[in-house]
């Protein structure tokens, strides 16, 4: 609410004509006659009744009798009668205008007529007793005229009251309502003009912890200043200002040096919560892409693990971001549509104002680009059997009418404890039956993409078994069967050379092993393996084989 209307609309009020009114009964009292009126009706009662032959009479003295009476009683003023009236109508201007809207109507008409009966008690004692005069009158005027006026003040206000109470809880509600769903600029629009309290400093309180998950730490800190300016000392919100603002400066300070896809988002200390997308907590980095940043996260409603895969738009042109966020949406789409135990899950989709995300099954272990060094190859039967449940997962994405289109080493998860793998990377996936996806564009990594694939051509499940050939090679030898300094020189060789041997790199790999592979990667797709499963039966076979050979 404006200071400034909040002000106006409680000054400008009956209690003010009340406060203006014993600033009038104090310095201009005597020049008003009727002010005397209960002056010279007590004098008159107690001094000058007179008795006639009708029976006993009683007038009140006119206003400049009053004087000439006291005088003829001969009774003193003290010096201290103006100070001790003015501070009674001061004092009597208070009660009514704070202590009358508290105890209310009913609770404080005793008050007033006691207090009025105890000050012309000891006027009328100082008379009798001390002979001297103290003019209490105007004080009494004030106390029993301001009542009056009060009880035309006390009803509205009421009214009022319960009104504004109604309106702010109803905000209060609103507010945390919008909150729930996810709003917190709209929750704090709504209190603006709720006057602050325990429940609206409470939900300015939770909008700014939300804010602050959300990684809007500008706009966190403007909530948790306001709450500061209501109410200092509020929890701990002076001391979630200070960690925010210096959160602020180091976003500042990284946005300066300029953005890229890879850069990680700028994780709070330990006194802030933290951040949010979505619903999920994240907890650290624990990768990144070409298009983004993984993060490791927590569902806390079920405490579920999760990988949390980002897109953040400000890294790319704006001209850009409309093909690469139904990319990254595409891989939702597509793993979303497939349920296996070597195919990563995915469990949510979700886009705020700076970046996209996905929300997926949390694979323990390696990429198996780790093991692609020649220092750091895995066993062959290892190999083997990776590959071959790899193809057996495959087979069931082409079933499902999913394309994967850039199977790599580095998009497949390895866990070399229990030997658990997971394909991950459906970001290009090609959606078989959707004819919004586009057939004529080149995507994907060009060491591992078929001839078909460079070439822009219809992509079938045999791209796939090919990339898969040529992650084969990687994982026995350490190389790729082509190289190339230059894009273009790697796609002249894929296109029109033949590939390298593989047995130049690993002179021990067994035959089988060696047909596998240049099977899998001939150049033209009818000379591959029929399908994945074909693929993956011969990879079992292979290792089979090679097993008994061992034993």
């Amino acid at each position: 609410m404006n200071p400034l209307r909040f002000v106006l609309q409680r000054i400008f009020s009956l209690r003010l004509l009340v406060v203006i009114a014993a600033v009038v009964f104090a310095f201009a009292g005597e020049s008003l006659s009727l002010l005397s009126y209960v002056d010279r009706l007590l004098f008159s009662a107690f001094g000058t009744a007179s008795v006639t032959a009708e029976g006993a009479s009683f007038a009140v003295m006119p206003p400049d009798a009053l004087n000439a009476a006291i005088s003829a009683r001969a009774l003193d003023e003290p010096a201290w009668s103006p100070a001790a009236v003015r501070g009674g109508l001061m004092a009597v201007a208070m009660f009514l205008v704070l202590g009358v809207p508290r105890l209310g109507a009913a609770v404080s008409l005793p008050v007033v007529l006691l207090v009025s009966g105890a000050l012309v008690v000891l006027q009328a004692a100082l008379m009798f007793y001390q002979n001297a005069w103290l003019p209490l009158g105007e004080v009494v005027t004030l106390l029993l005229a301001g009542y009056l006026v009060m009880l035309f003040w006390l009803q509205p206000h009421r009214v009022i009251v319960s009104l504004t109470d109604n309106v702010v809880d109803a905000r209060t509600r609103l507010g945390k309502l919008l909150l729930r769903q996810g709003q917190p600029d709209d929750a704090l629009e709504v209190l603006a003009e709720c006057p602050p309290d325990e429940h609206t400093l409470e939900l300015q309180y939770d909008i700014a912890i939300q804010q602050e998950r959300k990684r809007q730490y500008d706009k966190a800190c403007n909530t948790f200043r306001q709450i500061l300016a209501s109410r200092r000392n509020y929890r701990d919100a002076a001391k979630r200002l200070a960690a925010l603002e210096s959160m602020a400066n180091e976003a500042t300070r990284v946005s300066a040096s300029g953005f890229d896809s890879t850069r990680t988002l700028v994780l709070p200390e330990q006194s802030l919560s933290r951040p949010t997308l979505g619903r999920y907590e994240i907890e650290r980095e624990i990768g990144r892409g070409a298009m983004g940043v993984v993060y490791l996260g927590k569902d806390p409603k079920i405490a579920r693990t999760v990988a949390i895969k980002t897109l953040s738009y400000q890294a790319f042109d704006p001209s850009e971001l409309n093909d690469l966020k139904s990319r990254f949406f595409r891989e939702a789409e597509a793993a979303g549509r497939l349920n296996h135990p070597a195919i990563v899950t995915v469990y949510d989709v979700g886009e705020e104002a700076d970046l996209a995300f996905i929300a997926m099954d949390y694979a323990h272990g390696q990429p198996l680009s780790d093991f692609c060094r020649p220092d750091r190859l895995l066993p062959i039967g290892t190999v083997l059997k990776i590959v071959a449940r790899v193809a057996e997962a495959l087979g069931y994405a082409h079933s499902q009418n999913i394309i994967h289109r850039d199977i790599k080493p580095g998009n497949i998860i390895y866990n070399p404890d229990n030997g658990d793998i997971k394909i991950t990377d459906f970001g290009i996936a090609k959606i078989s039956d959707d004819s919004r996806t586009r057939t004529g564009s080149v995507m994907g990594s060009p060491l591992y993409m078929s001839p078909e694939q460079l070439k822009g051509q219809k992509v079938t499940g045999a791209s796939d078994t090919y990339s898969l050939g040529v992650t084969l090679y990687k994982l026995v030898t350490g190389e790729t069967p082509y190289q190339g300094d230059t894009l273009a020189a790697l796609t002249y060789q894929i296109l029109n050379k033949r590939p390298r041997s593989v047995r130049e790199f690993n002179k021990d790999l067994p035959n089988g092993v060696v047909r596998l592979i240049n099977k899998a990667i001939q150049r033209e797709p009818e000379k591959r393996f029929a399908n994945a499963a074909t693929m993956a039966e011969a990879l079992k076979r292979q290792a089979a084989r090679d097993a008994e050979e061992v034993s």
